[in-house]
């Protein structure tokens, strides 16, 4: 396989599993923060998600409102993603490499699911503050922010408490996934 090939393949393996993996990411959310089932972006991914996570719901229970079955579907599929990768690229990698490679992508993924939700719902609450969205964003965003906001209040009626979330989420990346990534690919490739 020619390299543009190459990279046009693992190009497409990174867009369809990361989008996935987000749309997972987000049920996990959801299902923890309690949004209202009803409501119409909860209904998009349930209906996106559930006919994989629902068969592992009967042996996977939640566990104080943390979907294992999604958890652990979120962890198989980055597992997939990585295994695809590597061995397209390098041959059959080790598979401890590829383990902690998809914890990695799970919690990179995670912070960046978070990261673009606060950026989003911060947008909308200057533009639009009515938007049903913006409620969602709310609660979705509420484990983050609630603890940033007692430290930071508003400042002349300004939230400016996404500022240092979006900081602090960014800099986990670095500090944290980013070396561990590294240790997976490292491992990955031996």
């Amino acid at each position: 396989m020619t390299g543009s090939m190459l990279d046009g393949l693992l190009f497409l393996i990174d867009a369809i599993f990361n989008l996935y993996l987000f749309v997972l990411i987000i049920r996990l959310f959801l299902a923890y923060s309690g949004i209202h089932y009803l409501h119409p972006f909860v209904q998009v991914i349930v209906k996106l998600t559930s006919f994989i996570v629902k068969p592992l719901k009967k042996y996977l229970p939640d566990v104080r409102g943390v979907e294992l079955s999604t958890l652990l579907l979120i962890f198989i599929i980055a597992s997939i993603k990585w295994l695809l990768r590597i061995w397209l690229s390098f041959g059959f990698p080790h598979l401890f490499g590829i383990f902690i490679l998809a914890i990695g992508d799970a919690i990179l993924l995670t912070l960046q699911t978070l990261f673009y939700a606060i950026l989003l719902q911060a947008l909308l609450s200057w533009i639009q503050p009515g938007v049903p969205l913006n409620q969602a964003l709310e609660q979705f965003t509420a484990p983050i922010m609630r603890p940033i906001r007692r430290v930071i209040p508003p400042v002349s009626g300004i939230d400016i408490s996404p500022i240092p979330a979006l900081l602090l989420l960014q800099l986990l990346i670095i500090i944290f996934v980013q070396p561990l990534m590294n240790l997976g690919s490292v491992i990955a490739h031996h």
